[in-house]
């Protein structure tokens, strides 16, 4: 029987290293994300929604390979504390001739895929955006190392550093003229610079990938994360992938944004939870109590932060487009309102695919996946006979029904049920609707014939302020235990 003081001291350091895992990461991405929308809003104004399409539609392809080129083993070598050095040196030869193979393919497969687009610009952008695959192999074994180890500072740095350079390069490249390259340069530059850093944080040896039967059980773990990684980007990209086929460069430009501003902060806040759950996840994966703890506090706070971003996005749909991308791109509104209220949905599971993994149950993550490959695509075929609202509509209805699988089997790990996912999503719930109907007053009665900066100002105050209120009047338990539980670990680092 464990010792109860050895198990509560466990306890404080890890959660003294979750709080302060999420301290770095929040500072610095949201500091990386107010220079990404910078730079993204003034490239916006400067490149076409032509522009953003072609550089999508290569990216379709080319993000694929991004997905899968490490043969899952980044997230294997965080799980799995059984493999050695010298098997991790082998694994990050086999990852680096991978991500080789990967990009000479590109070569070959430039020109089908620009002309299964029929935009010939495509196979130049494809060939050139291979030369990713090898760079981002290189990051696979000290990214992973930085994991296991929680120096979740390191890595936020990292992040920011890349942010940086890719806006950087991309305000340049776009004042320059360079129009689509500025995107192209944009990514490789992030690329190239974070793994130099992360290789020089955690230099590591490279040995040739022999003797693979000794590595059967991370290659066969791999895999099945690279199924279902796979199937993620199949369905994560269909309705980019049927847009550009059936409704054009322009349509695909224009929804690409409303996925953009639809999760440009909900994404960012979801991230600064994500980023340091492999660690804890993994550190925790055989007590069973404390998953259930932290995937039920983690899961309450991400709603409470997403879900009024979210919800007052979708009000604000209007106001935010013509603010932040020109009258050019109003085609932007009506998705994205749609995809804010589907971002809503996806923050309050988006836990449960973590459970799955850093747990070991890959298989069982790797069946949900290609499930979704299978729903969505269909789906999104249906949607687009309505255009960009069908498709945005389509991944409200279809999600949620591709997902039940995968909740159900998360929830019977850590025994958590419907009822208490209710109880942790209800508070966040109940006080977006509050603030829906007061920023939709405002608006309707307030602001009507004003500006629009003035408008979007007073409904955004309107819209903090009354949810806030809500919170404190009909939820002030709920709220209180995540304070008190922040001030725990905050005078536990005092000592």
């Amino acid at each position: 029987m464990s010792d109860p003081a050895t198990h509560s001291s466990e306890r404080s350091g890890i959660d003294h290293l979750l709080m302060r895992g999420i301290a770095w990461t929040a500072v610095l991405r949201f500091a990386a994300q107010i220079i990404s929308w910078t730079g993204t809003f003034i490239a916006a104004r400067i490149l076409t929604p032509a522009d953003y399409g072609l550089f999508a539609m290569a990216m379709l392809a080319v993000g694929l390979v991004r997905m899968v080129e490490d043969f899952g083993l980044d997230s294997v070598l965080v799980q799995d504390h059984s493999i050695d050095s010298s098997q991790q040196a082998r694994l990050a030869g086999f990852a680096i001739l991978l991500s080789i193979a990967f990009a000479l393919s590109f070569l070959v497969l430039a020109q089908p895929i620009a002309e299964f687009f029929k935009e010939p610009q495509v196979a130049m952008l494809i060939a050139v955006l291979g030369a990713a695959c090898i760079a981002d192999a290189f990051q696979v074994i000290p990214r992973a190392a930085l994991l296991k180890e929680m120096e979740f500072r390191k890595l936020a740095i990292a992040q920011f550093i890349q942010t940086v350079t890719m806006q950087s390069i991309l305000v340049t490249g776009a004042w320059l003229g360079w129009g689509v390259w500025s995107l192209v340069a944009n990514l490789l530059g992030g690329v190239i610079v974070v793994t130099v850093l992360l290789a020089y944080w955690r230099p590591y040896a490279i040995r040739w990938p022999r003797q693979l039967r000794q590595l059967i059980k991370p290659l066969t773990q791999g895999w099945r994360i690279l199924v279902s990684r796979f199937a993620w980007y199949a369905y994560t990209s269909a309705d980019q992938t049927i847009i550009g086929r059936l409704l054009g460069k322009d349509s695909l430009g224009a929804y690409q944004q409303a996925q953009a501003l639809s999760t440009a902060i909900s994404t960012e806040i979801s991230s600064v939870v994500s980023k340091v759950v492999p660690g804890v996840f993994s550190t925790v994966q055989k007590n069973q109590a404390e998953l259930n703890r932290y995937f039920a506090l983690l899961t309450e706070l991400l709603c409470y932060l997403t879900f009024p971003v979210l919800f007052g996005t979708a009000v604000l749909a209007d106001l935010a487009v013509a603010i932040a991308l020109g009258p050019q791109w109003d085609a932007t509104v009506a998705p994205l309102r749609i995809l804010c209220v589907y971002g809503a949905y996806y923050s309050c599971q988006v836990l449960v695919g973590q459970l799955l993994v850093w747990t070991g149950r890959f298989r069982a993550n790797m069946w949900c996946s290609v499930l979704a490959a299978v729903v969505l695509p269909i789906s999104v075929y249906i949607g687009s006979h309505w255009g960009l609202v069908g498709v945005a509509w389509a991944w409200i209805i279809a999600m949620p029904i591709a997902n039940l699988p995968g909740i159900i089997i998360g929830f019977g790990i850590i025994r958590f049920n419907a009822w208490k996912f209710i109880r942790v999503v209800m508070p966040a719930a109940i006080s977006c609707a509050v603030m829906i109907v007061a920023v939709v007053g405002v608006r309707t009665w307030a602001t009507a014939g004003a500006g629009i900066w003035f408008d979007l100002a007073v409904s955004a105050a309107t819209g903090a302020i009354v949810y806030v209120a809500a919170l404190l009047i009909f939820f002030r338990a709920r709220v209180r235990h995540i304070v008190d539980f922040v001030r725990s670990i905050r005078k536990q680092a005092t000592h």
